[in-house]
């Protein structure tokens, strides 16, 4: 791809004014300045969508659009229909780029013209002071991981976990060729009725393009610094359309890898989801209300649980923790209130 290609970037947001100013500030302080900027407001009650007019009217990169609120994943389908780049990278309302992750991202497609995706590295902070004051020119050359890395989606699954620190973005954060996005894209959307607040978010749509993705070429710097907070979506403890959906966001993903024939990455994650998935009636057994809305999601949890538990005991366990998280998903399903006041008090909630 040539060196001048138009780069759309795309960002959703619902009540983030808090963050939203310092993230387009590091978007468009970008040293390759050929961008269109989508911010898309999902029906904020507070000053995200001002803050986007603002940053309209004075930088003609930027576009502004509003929704009524219907979630992340319809912010990100709407920003990613109303852009015309030749690539398209998301990112989090929150999260702050380095100067150079779209020059060192760019200067890749040109070196690997095949790639479908290209990742950089973030890094996990929940210091928000440091992240504000945080000196690129300085930690860059510490920040640098080796040489950029070419594997498949299968490889670049494997390898790489949500649960690391320091590791690629999946799916926002990444650079996707518009062919491909636009191939994706139509995937996502055969899934927006079942999962309307995931079809276009997060885990399964990581699943989607590790699955789809032909070569995937990671830069060698870490070029996001991802804010890590007890207030974002995914650490709510509530009941809602967004943890129902998350669960079956999680199904699907686990039933794509076995379709795929990835016994390997399947087996990886298994007893993570697992985690997810407990984890998630954690929140509903300590704060739904509504005995009803219970019973179903309940049911919906135990279905999935036993759906893959052959699948869980046949995973050689490499070492205690291993063996400490199985022991801990089997006693649930015994004793699933004994399970909750022992993880309540581990976890200190």
């Amino acid at each position: 791809m040539k060196a001048d290609a138009l780069v759309s970037v795309v960002v959703g947001s619902y009540n983030g004014g808090d963050f939203l100013g310092e993230t387009i500030d590091s978007i468009l302080a970008q040293t390759y300045g050929k961008i269109e900027l989508i911010l898309v407001d999902d029906g904020s009650k507070d000053d995200t969508l001002a803050i986007m007019r603002q940053y309209e009217n004075k930088d003609s990169r930027v576009r502004a659009l509003h929704q009524e609120n219907s979630g992340a994943s319809a912010a990100r389908e709407a920003g990613y229909r109303a852009s015309t780049g030749d690539y398209v990278i998301l990112a989090d309302d929150d999260d702050v780029w380095s100067p150079r992750l779209l020059e060192d991202m760019i200067a890749l497609t040109c070196s690997y013209m095949d790639a479908d995706v290209i990742a950089t590295f973030n890094r996990h902070l929940s210091d928000f002071s440091e992240i504000s004051n945080y000196d690129w020119t300085n930690n860059m050359s510490d920040d640098t991981l080796g040489k950029p890395q070419v594997m498949s989606g299968h490889d670049f699954r494997l390898k790489y976990r949500s649960t690391e620190d320091v590791r690629p973005g999946f799916f926002w954060g990444m650079l996707f060729r518009r062919e491909f996005m636009d191939k994706m894209a139509a995937e996502f959307v055969k899934y927006k009725k079942k999962i309307p607040t995931h079809y276009f978010n997060d885990s399964f749509c990581a699943c989607k393009v590790a699955g789809m993705a032909n070569k995937i070429v990671v830069t060698n710097q870490v070029h996001i610094l991802y804010r890590v907070s007890p207030s974002s979506l995914c650490h709510k403890s509530t009941v809602s359309l967004h943890v129902k959906h998350y669960i079956y966001a999680l199904e699907e993903e686990l039933a794509y890898y076995k379709q795929l024939g990835w016994k390997d990455v399947y087996d990886m994650l298994l007893p993570g989801g697992y985690l997810v998935l407990l984890r998630s009636w954690f929140m509903v057994y300590a704060y739904e209300k509504d005995e009803r809305e219970k019973r179903l999601f309940f049911s919906e949890v135990r279905r999935i649980y036993y759906t893959h538990m052959k699948d869980l005991r046949h995973i050689k366990k490499k070492n205690i923790k291993e063996y400490i998280v199985y022991w801990s998903i089997l006693l649930w399903s015994r004793h699933p209130k004994i399970w909750f006041r022992l993880i309540r008090i581990l976890r200190g909630w």
